[in-house]
């Protein structure tokens, strides 16, 4: 007769590698990961409430951190030559969210919003000048929106955007803030319209960051015209999808149903009844006195 405990094991394998197939075929085409950038703002870029009548200036150099998760199945936002073209992708993030001076906003993405909304533009040494690299956020990027690019000449590991890994980016070489698309002109002499990104505070209320056109070099200067700006930092990580989680719960599942049925089992109950510990006593009794 088989071993019911082996049976309801088995039950719960069956169950989990069902469980894993099915979420595994939901999730096989796409790679999560999350963009974290920290920058600076200074004072000729302005944060205020939407509502206000004039724009708020920040005062003095004011760090920034932000967040937006993404994946590499998302379509490219950028239909240049076709698009995508070799060394650039612009992927519409799911989320993103910006702290400054201690307050956390989210701000409004490509696809709610496809003028103003932030997309994660992703640069790799093919497709950024000198043979650098390039990451941040751009809003509208068929047209070169408002944006903050940060400029890297190293990243570890290395990685192309056909093939995006984790990766922190290092040698930090410069950033470059743009307030919108040239009204006037052409990139890269322009006159840039000024398009904030629309950011939502913890109640809803919504602000405006208008971000100024800006090039900053780091240690020293490397482009005429630019000056020297705070060290930036940036890195992609992976995210674990939301499968991988569902997963882990499934095999927990299986072990406490395994685990339950064990502690229920007739055998088990055998195992601690009266008439049992009794009979343990009597062999201990009898081995002692053989002694």
């Amino acid at each position: 007769m088989p071993n019911p405990r082996s049976s309801i094991a088995a039950r719960a394998c069956d169950g989990l590698l069902a469980c894993a197939f099915a979420l595994a075929a939901g999730s096989a085409q796409a790679t999560p990961f999350e963009l974290i950038y920290s920058g600076t703002f200074n004072s000729s870029e302005a944060l205020n409430r939407a509502s206000d009548s004039s724009p708020t200036f920040f005062t003095n150099t004011t760090p920034f951190t932000f967040h937006a998760l993404f994946d590499d199945s998302s379509p490219n936002l950028a239909p240049m030559l076709g698009g995508p073209f070799n060394g650039f992708r612009a992927y519409a993030p799911t989320s993103a969210d910006i702290d400054v001076a201690g307050a956390r906003y989210r701000i409004e993405t490509f696809q709610a919003n496809p003028i103003a909304g932030v997309s994660v533009a992703i640069f790799d040494q093919n497709g950024f000048t000198p043979g650098h690299y390039g990451i941040g956020l751009i809003a509208d990027p068929a047209d070169g929106g408002a944006d903050i690019i940060g400029d890297f000449l190293s990243a570890s590991p290395s990685f192309t955007v056909a093939a995006l890994t984790p990766t922190l980016f290092t040698d930090y070489y410069g950033v470059g803030h743009v307030s919108g698309v040239c009204a006037s002109g052409m990139a890269p002499v322009c006159l840039p319209a000024v398009t904030p990104w629309v950011l939502r505070d913890s109640g809803g209320v919504m602000w405006n960051l208008i971000l100024g056109n800006l090039t900053e070099d780091y240690p020293f200067v490397h482009t005429p015209g630019a000056s020297v700006g705070a060290l930036n930092s940036a890195q992609i990580l992976a995210v674990p999808e939301p499968s991988s989680y569902a997963l882990m719960l499934c095999g927990i599942a299986a072990l406490a149903l395994v685990s339950l049925r064990q502690r229920h089992s007739p055998e088990a109950a055998s195992h601690f009844s009266p008439d049992h510990a009794a009979h343990s006593r009597t062999r201990s009794n009898n081995s002692r006195r053989a002694e």
